[in-house]
């Protein structure tokens, strides 16, 4: 099984779950042409695609995806909010389990400013699999994972920094604490969970005024003893378990 990194930012997230034969896309908002074309324009094989909310960054694209009849979830907020009603659209449940092709797939609440959930994703050929990006905080322990991919979006320090050289609006400096994951806040979440069996962790969404990137691998890196990625497009990684 490949990650396929498409984008990671606030000009659009898209990720791909990919193993020849099957594949699951996480996210919609990169132009749906680059999707295809990480797909093989092989679209039978998608098994489903997931959305975490409705800002634009993330399902921007979300039209294209039903009508090209991949099954999608969402919360009902994101299909109201995109105005899109199709046996495809499905308003998802936290907590509630559900089935796309192999992969098994668990929404819960993620802390955002619009309603956002993370996904627990499980498929054979990848084990246990953690997805939650845009979000200040995570509030559940998720056992026995194999692959973690979380946002790191900003440091405080880096922030402060940026806001002073005039790079960010002095109005994040609120904003931010209750809507994205601060790096001290990544550590400690990554620090509750048994990473025993983690193979390695994806950084997700990293600001481009607010973060440091080789910063931050190596800082989570030195805190985990593991590897560390940081989500950029083209970014593939082999995620097949071991």
């Amino acid at each position: 099984m490949k990650l396929k990194v498409l984008g990671s930012s606030s000009a659009g997230n898209c990720y791909v779950l990919d193993n020849g034969n099957e594949a699951l896309i996480l996210e919609a908002g990169v132009a749906f042409a680059k999707v295809k074309k990480a797909l093989g324009f092989n679209l039978r094989k998608v098994a489903g695609c997931l959305i975490t909310h409705q800002h634009n960054d993330h399902a921007k694209y979300i039209r294209n995806v039903v009508e090209c009849g991949i099954t999608t979830l969402a919360l009902p907020e994101v299909w109201t909010a995109k105005q899109i009603e199709s046996s495809r659209a499905v308003a998802v449940q936290p907590y509630k389990g559900y089935k796309l092709g192999r992969f098994k797939v668990l929404p819960f609440p993620a802390c955002h400013d619009v309603p956002c959930v993370g996904y627990h994703i499980i498929h054979p050929d990848c084990g246990r699999m953690l997805f939650l990006t845009d979000s200040c905080d995570c509030l559940q322990i998720f056992p026995q994972l194999n692959h973690l991919l979380i946002e790191c979006n900003y440091s405080t320090f880096n922030l402060l920094e940026a806001v002073n050289k005039g790079y960010t609006l002095k109005s994040q400096i609120e904003r931010l604490p209750n809507s994205h994951m601060e790096l001290d806040t990544c550590k400690r979440v990554i620090r509750e969970h048994d990473l025993t069996d983690v193979q390695e962790i994806v950084l997700l969404h990293l600001s481009a005024h607010n973060s440091d990137r080789e910063h931050f691998i190596s800082e989570i890196e030195r805190h985990t003893g593991k590897v560390v990625y940081a989500a950029s497009p083209g970014l593939t990684i082999d995620i097949t378990k071991y």
